[in-house]
């Protein structure tokens, strides 16, 4: 085998993210000496303007940056008021972060199944509705939405706020719109693995000038810059609380405004690469995961396989060509992490151990997913058309 495919991903998605432009923009706030976002020596506000900028991509009134992605459904939650012990449906296939931000928001995490879509199934979101469920976050997994139209629905219809965790999805839209403007507030990240990243960073965007009062507060540790030099945000005239140290710094900033520009052309190569391998073996009996917006997604290639063993021997062969393939959280639902699954959080047990999640975890064992970048060269999606079909289970050989 040659190391051809193997060495082009190494840039794919290093090729897609990083330039001049990220130099440029650390540079000019290193030697300001103000790398902190509401003063020093020459301060370039360079986190107000990724905050404006954002808010325009995600169509939105309101942007706050912060520390993670983590802090962003944290913040968002606070900002919308969660109260104490409230129980938030987080969909059983999600990364860990997504209780974490339900614990440290002082919330009980419900967990509820996803679909062929990997996404939270509404169907599954509604039988777990209680007299104690406050909120549902709906995950949007893999550069792709999740259904938000029927979630959207069933939420309003109890009276539930609606939390978008849109980490792996900046850039993504569903039927016209942005991910992050469909519901209450949403949360992104901006961790290495993300469509732009600084290593880290998060944002939390919202409509409501109050609910954006509370955010920006609850991240300044209760508005302990944003009121005391007098920038304040929001309506600026609610009472004063404790709040968190999730800022984001100028430099964090400098960089991730850099490559906003290059968000939407990168979600369309994607978008473009997935559609292509799967044209290239539509001939193929292939049941690709199911995504509630295929026009919007920013490129996925996800698939399921007849059984777990086969899944794992897809991912070989196609490792084995140079092609980054796995199965998505090695085939394991959020409920098997150990704490999640005991209920343990900084302040002791705070729930019941849940059941086991079947059809998620069957869904996700059978699943394999190719990795993308947007630097991804024809001669790159040719390798992993080549190594698809000559992989893929079940494909009769005469040669």
């Amino acid at each position: 085998m040659s190391d051809g495919p193997r060495m082009r991903y190494e840039t794919w998605r290093a090729l897609a993210l990083w330039g001049e432009e990220e130099a440029a923009a650390a540079m000019e706030v290193i030697r300001s000496r103000s790398l902190f976002r509401y003063y020093g020596p020459d301060l370039r506000r360079r986190t107000d303007a990724f905050e404006a900028a954002f808010s325009a991509v995600a169509g939105v009134a309101h942007t706050v940056a912060v520390s993670s992605g983590t802090a962003a459904l944290t913040a968002a939650m606070i900002g919308l008021a969660i109260p104490p012990r409230a129980e938030v449906i987080v969909p059983a296939v999600t990364f860990v972060g997504s209780v974490g931000a339900v614990v440290a928001a002082r919330g009980i995490p419900v967990f509820a199944e996803v679909d062929d879509s990997l996404t939270l199934d509404p169907a599954k979101l509604e039988e777990q509705i209680t007299e104690h469920t406050w909120g549902v976050m709906p995950v949007h997994l893999n550069n792709a939405a999740a259904d938000m139209g029927p979630i959207t629905q069933v939420a309003r219809r109890h009276g539930l706020r609606v939390i978008e965790d849109a980490a792996q999805a900046a850039g993504v839209g569903y039927r016209g719109r942005p991910v992050g403007s469909l519901g209450d507030a949403g949360a992104f990240s901006f961790q290495l693995d993300k469509n732009i990243t600084a290593g880290e960073g998060g944002a939390v965007t919202v409509a409501d000038a109050d609910v954006y009062d509370r955010v920006a507060r609850y991240q300044d540790q209760g508005g302990q810059f944003t009121t005391s030099k007098g920038a304040t945000r929001g309506t600026a005239d609610s009472p004063p609380f404790i709040g968190a140290n999730q800022r984001m710094t100028e430099l964090t900033a400098a960089i991730l405004s850099a490559q906003l520009p290059r968000l939407a052309p990168m979600c369309r190569r994607l978008r473009d690469v997935a559609r292509h391998v799967r044209g290239e073996t539509a001939d193929l009996p292939v049941r690709w995961r199911r995504l509630p917006d295929e026009e919007g997604s920013g490129g996925d290639l996800t698939l399921f396989l007849d059984s777990r063993l086969a899944a794992r021997g897809f991912v070989a062969g196609l490792n084995a060509e140079g092609i980054p393939a796995h199965t998505m959280y090695q085939g394991q639902p959020v409920t098997a992490n150990r704490a999640v699954r005991e209920g343990r959080t900084p302040w002791g047990v705070e729930w019941d151990r849940p059941p086991r999640y079947r059809i998620s975890e069957g869904l996700l064992g059978r699943s394999v997913t190719i990795g993308l970048g947007a630097g991804m060269t024809d001669d790159d999606v040719d390798a992993v058309v080549t190594a698809f079909r000559k992989t893929y289970p079940g494909i009769t050989r005469t040669d």
